[in-house]
C-alpha cells in the first residue's frame, strides 16, 4: 500500500476525429467544461463526469496524422503536489518507471503503463 494517496482525476480520450467523440459525449449528458475550435491543431474538448466541475473528468484530443499507435486509455491522477513520493512508492511496489518530467506545458508529470498498454498519467 503506498503511503502517498494520490486520486482520480479523470481519462484523455484520443481520437483522429474529437469532434465525432466530443458530440457523443455531449449527446450522453456529460456537461461541458471547455472546447476548443474544431480547427485548432490541439483542439480538445473537456466534459464533467461528475456535478462538481472540478474532477473527475474527461479529456477529449486529436491524435495525431502522425502517431499511427494503437490508441489506449490514459487515466490521469493528481499527486496533490507530492509527485516525488508518488514516484518513489512506485518504484517500492516493484514496478519499472521512469522518473517524473516536465512536460511541454511546464507541469511536472509522471506516465506509467499497465501490461495491456493503458497509460497512468500522474500530475
Amino acid at each position: 500500500m503506498f503511503s502517498v494517496k494520490f486520486k482520480f482525476s479523470g481519462i484523455n480520450i484520443y481520437s483522429k476525429k474529437p469532434e465525432v467523440v466530443f458530440e457523443f459525449y455531449k449527446k450522453l449528458g456529460f456537461r461541458v467544461l471547455e472546447e476548443r475550435s474544431p480547427d485548432d491543431k490541439w483542439y480538445g474538448a473537456m466534459l464533467a463526469l461528475q456535478e462538481d466541475e472540478n474532477e473527475p473528468m474527461i479529456w477529449i484530443w486529436r491524435q495525431g496524422d502522425e502517431d499511427n499507435s494503437v490508441i489506449c486509455n490514459h487515466f490521469v491522477f493528481s499527486t496533490n503536489g507530492k509527485m516525488d513520493e508518488v514516484y518513489e512508492n512506485i518504484v517500492a511496489a516493484g514496478i519499472e518507471c521512469k522518473p517524473p518530467f516536465t512536460a511541454l506545458w511546464g507541469g511536472k508529470e509522471l506516465v506509467l503503463h499497465d501490461p495491456e498498454g493503458n497509460e497512468l498519467l500522474f500530475l
